[in-house]
């Protein structure tokens, strides 16, 4: 049976919020609750079957790798053992913290978890309390998998030079930067090979400029496979 949401932590909404009425994941996601519950509960038998090495952990930037650049998996992410993609399409902080705390990692003992969250709660939230939503996010999977290094991603740069939601990126990004302790928690900025001289986004490799085409994920692929390669290198703790 599935369990109802809790209502999630302070430290990961923007502004103090009246208690929803019904479910915590029904009242933020009304288009996708029985889907979105599907897709954890899945992510949740999977990990209950172990043998994992890698886990792709967030939104639909993560969701979206296998399912839109298969031949880039195939080829660059799939090599570096059984990796998992637990990512899901509009997830926010919240979601995703959830998610940990219920199951998506037990059973795994991964040795890396890519994480690429934040981009979604931009509009509505502080570059501050979104950066401490992530950060929430990073202390779960290290209780979770205390061997495992994160591989902690930066967002990826999104709209116009001038889009708001774009500097407040770059702001989340300085905060989630520290959070790297270069041991257990690495830290990967594959922003700026998305961005021509001007700082517009390549449309070739970004071409709704949010999501990744398939030479967009080649492009962050060749960012994570040095520092994939390097974490899988060392002998399982």
């Amino acid at each position: 049976m599935q369990a109802v949401p809790p209502t999630p932590p302070a430290i990961v909404s923007p502004s103090p919020a009246p208690v929803p009425s019904g479910p915590w994941i029904a009242a933020q996601r009304p288009w996708s609750t029985a889907k979105w519950l599907a897709q954890h509960d899945a992510f949740v038998t999977r990990a209950r079957q172990g043998n994992v090495d890698v886990v792709f952990l967030g939104d639909s930037i993560a969701a979206f790798f296998q399912q839109r650049a298969p031949e880039v998996w195939n080829s660059e992410i799939a090599p570096f053992g059984n990796v998992v993609d637990f990512g899901i399409e509009g997830d926010r902080t919240q979601f995703v913290l959830w998610r940990v705390q219920n199951g998506e990692l037990d059973g795994t003992n991964a040795r890396a978890v890519v994480l690429m969250i934040g981009t979604n709660n931009l509009a509505t939230a502080t570059p501050e309390n979104v950066a401490r939503g992530v950060a929430s996010i990073v202390d779960a999977v290290r209780a979770k998998l205390p061997n495992a290094v994160i591989v902690l991603n930066g967002l990826f740069p999104r709209g116009d030079p001038n889009d708001p939601l774009r500097a407040k990126a770059a702001d989340v990004n300085a905060r989630l930067a520290q959070l790297a302790d270069g041991a257990h928690v690495r830290w990967l900025d594959a922003g700026p090979g998305f961005l021509t001289a001007d700082g517009t986004i390549n449309a070739m490799l970004m071409p709704d400029k949010l999501h990744p085409s398939p030479e967009g994920y080649g492009v962050w692929a060749a960012a994570l496979r040095p520092l994939l390669g390097e974490v899988l290198a060392q002998p399982r703790a």
